[in-house]
């Protein structure tokens, strides 16, 4: 007999909520109104109020008790704890993928880069870091290793958000199609340092986009960040 899972009221509200603030569709710094969310998501308070509390612990929300609940600044600090962790897993899988990626897999890369360039045509940026993902995924996936790349999404939330930025910024999505056509080339080749070489490249790319997206959005950054060794200020404007 089939296994039913049941989704709760608190966790429909909380994946509701989160997607939400990953696609910045809530903005960083913007207040989030608890009984209005009630009133908007036709549910009591106490099941949004879980899922904003679960969403303080995934660092993407800030509660203030007495005074209110707010949707995180990118601090640019945890994003670069959250690129070191996604670099670091993706590396390792990689190896691993290298010797066990099957044609199927490679279609399913291929499938992911088509959509990518479906997407860049309309500027849908969502969908496109949604297939953006759907591409690196397939590695984990591949090697059994889903449980890890659901690891890295669940604690990727400011790396995620600084991301889609990045997608407004001149060339990047064309460079990310171009980057992925490569990396599928090189795994297909079994050619391991070159592929590594690429990741390297693409996994660290937001390093020399980052201070355009601060300099571009100043509101949305936690102020007196370091990122990566490189002191970033972030003037009140």
């Amino acid at each position: 007999m089939a296994t039913i899972v049941r989704v709760t009221a608190s966790e429909e509200i909380y994946q509701t909520l989160r997607s939400e603030i990953l696609s910045l569709r809530f903005k960083p710094g913007e207040e989030l109104n608890l009984q209005l969310l009630s009133t908007q998501l036709q549910v009591s308070r106490s099941p949004v109020r879980d899922a904003l509390m679960r969403l303080s612990s995934d660092n993407l929300v800030d509660i203030f008790p007495q005074k209110g609940t707010r949707v995180s600044l990118i601090n640019l600090k945890q994003v670069e704890e959250e690129r070191f962790l996604r670099k670091s897993l993706e590396e390792n899988a990689v190896k691993k993928f290298i010797y066990q990626g099957r044609p199927e897999h490679f279609s399913a890369m291929d499938k992911a880069i088509e959509s990518q360039i479906v997407a860049m045509k309309s500027n849908d940026f969502i969908t496109f870091l949604d297939e953006d993902d759907r591409f690196h995924s397939t590695i984990f996936n591949a090697i059994g290793m889903q449980r890890i790349w659901s690891i890295i999404k669940a604690q990727g939330g400011n790396h995620h958000r600084i991301r889609l930025l990045s997608f407004y910024e001149k060339n990047v999505l064309s460079n990310i199609i171009e980057q992925h056509k490569n990396m599928v080339e090189a795994l297909r080749s079994k050619q391991l340092d070159v592929m590594l070489n690429l990741e390297d490249k693409h996994l660290s790319k937001l390093l020399q986009e980052t201070e355009s997206m601060v300099g571009r959005y100043p509101s949305y950054f936690k102020q007196e960040n370091s990122y990566s060794g490189l002191q970033l200020r972030v003037a009140n404007q």
